[in-house]
């Protein structure tokens, strides 16, 4: 460490994923000065944060979180000093006609997408996509304002902006002990020292719940599940400029990524709150997957792939808000798949919350752990 550990600041955060960071950066931008992030890793974002599809998809099975994600995609586009952050090369979400049936329901409820997704027949969602050609879809729904994000500009934009604001981030610091007194926080215990606080942000991914142990706190019903991405070998047939495919009824999606495809066939296995090793079987299954749903890409092969995890509520909802238990916790945690995406906006209302002392609606009431901890 170059910079020593303050002896107070006014939030602690665990985490410098995006929902860390994004929360310091708004937190500075309401006028909180003492701002620490602590990260246990040498790099910011190294787990989740660093392994996602960088699909910023507006439309999700879910309105709050839809809305959300709205919020989010036009803060990020604000984002990066004039380097491109996003690319708005469109979404195209295909299924059978129930799940689309949903989804433009949602669609409708929300103003933004209302005026700009487009219901398409199997015909036209072919024309959008060749590679569809053989799948068995009953259309799709087309977002023109969906994207592709470059996660570390992202990433580097919100620390960039933490940082103006006079956030500091520590690195290769984990927090291993928290202090407490009179049923609050008052303390962050590091290896290098204790910071006196009284408010401590739970931003660490899948060990959120293993930080709410060190403040007493039993966990919250967030289970860590693992999935594989894949990069596919050079492609003469990939068009850089086409939008993501995700099939919300079989399960997969698809983009171009650099000469080839990314690929990823959704699939969730339970895991232990630690970084997850590749399952030696994914990339067969992945495969065979592939080979039965979009017969357009059976010459493509995955050639390296990775997993990483996504933290699942029950609801599939998030967890912002703080902890009734304990004065002074505060969780953002359980982003499921959207912690990219929605990470503007997760920092956005979770500062607000912090400062304002209550999230902003409709958020609030939807992301309150409380939800969770009824009787």
């Amino acid at each position: 460490m170059t910079t020593p550990l303050p002896q107070r600041a006014d939030v602690v955060i665990v985490g410098a994923g995006f929902a860390g960071l994004s929360t310091a950066a708004s937190l500075v931008e309401l006028g909180v000065k003492r701002v620490v992030v602590l990260e246990a890793e040498p790099i910011p974002g190294k787990h989740g944060s660093g392994r996602n599809a960088a699909m910023a998809r507006r439309l999700i099975e879910d309105e709050i979180l839809s809305r959300l994600a709205v919020r989010s995609v036009e803060r990020m586009a604000a984002l990066g000093n004039g380097q491109p952050i996003l690319r708005r090369v469109g979404g195209l979400l295909v299924g059978d006609a129930p799940a689309l049936e949903r989804l433009e329901a949602i669609a409708g409820a929300v103003p933004e997408l209302a005026s700009e997704a487009r219901r398409l027949d199997p015909d036209a969602v072919r024309a959008l996509a060749p590679t569809l050609a053989g799948a068995d879809l009953a259309g799709g729904l087309f977002t023109p304002s969906c994207g592709v994000t470059d996660i570390h500009a992202l990433l580097s934009a919100f620390a960039e902006r933490a940082r103006a604001g006079g956030a500091t981030t520590f690195l290769r610091t984990p927090l291993t002990g928290v202090r407490l007194e009179a049923g609050r926080v008052v303390g962050a215990v590091t290896p290098h020292g204790v910071i006196a606080t009284e408010l401590l942000v739970d931003a660490a991914g899948f060990g959120a719940n293993p930080v709410a142990a060190l403040a007493g706190l039993a966990p919250l019903p967030m289970v860590p599940v693992r999935r594989h991405l894949f990069v596919t070998a050079p492609w003469s047939e990939v068009d850089r400029g086409a939008p993501f495919v995700w099939n919300v009824s079989r399960g997969y999606y698809f983009r171009p990524e650099g000469e080839g495809l990314l690929l990823c066939a959704c699939d969730e296995t339970p895991w232990p709150p630690e970084d997850p090793p590749a399952d030696p079987g994914a990339r067969e299954a992945l495969a065979a997957k592939f080979d039965a749903a979009v017969p357009g890409l059976h010459e493509v092969r995955p050639t390296r792939g990775w997993a990483g995890l996504r933290v699942m509520t029950p609801d599939h909802r998030f967890v912002i808000g703080p902890d009734p238990r304990l004065a002074g916790f505060f969780w953002v945690a359980g982003l499921g798949g959207h912690g990219m995406t929605t990470s503007a906006g997760v920092g956005e209302i979770a500062a607000r919350g912090v400062v304002d002392g209550a999230v902003p609606e409709p958020f609030g009431r939807a992301f309150d752990p409380a939800r969770f901890l009824a009787g």
